[in-house]
């Protein structure tokens, strides 16, 4: 993963993809490593529950591009953790908000990979009825009982 804040250039990590975090976020050290201005005035904060811990974070608009596919870009609006204690694995979560809402990404554990496409992709190869909304009509692919 790269990211680039302002004129600072930019700066590749290692982030994980978690479907259950519903925003994406990235440690203090790559705030500091992308010139983030912390605790500056009009700041927009939050809170995040991660490894046991609650952790304030500090939102940036960043352009992000992924290293394995540099024609991958788009901006999102990320958490920055303030206190640099924290300490994970990797620098960054990418989470629904600012990754999983953006593209479509396919698990396979068996074969250990995952693949990211953008969504108009992704229906254009598996199917476009998976767009419509299930609330509103029946997917026609299922079929009733007998």
């Amino acid at each position: 993963m790269r990211l680039q804040h302002g004129d600072t250039g930019d700066w590749t990590l290692r982030a994980l993809v978690d479907t259950g975090s519903p925003i994406s976020f990235f440690d203090r050290g790559a705030g500091d490593a992308l010139g983030v201005r912390f605790a500056q005035a009009g700041a927009e904060y939050g809170t995040i529950r991660v490894l046991g811990g609650n952790w304030r974070i500090q939102f940036e608009y960043v352009e992000l591009t992924l290293a394995a596919d540099p024609g991958v870009t788009w901006t999102a609006r990320l958490g920055f953790v303030l206190n640099p204690s924290l300490q994970m694995p990797f620098q960054g979560v990418l989470g629904t908000s600012g990754f999983l809402d953006k593209f479509a990404v396919t698990f396979n554990k068996y074969y250990d990979y995952f693949v990211v496409e953008r969504p108009d992709d992704f229906h254009g190869r598996v199917g476009q009825h998976l767009t419509t909304d299930p609330t509103q009509r029946a997917d026609s692919h299922w079929r009733r009982g007998p």
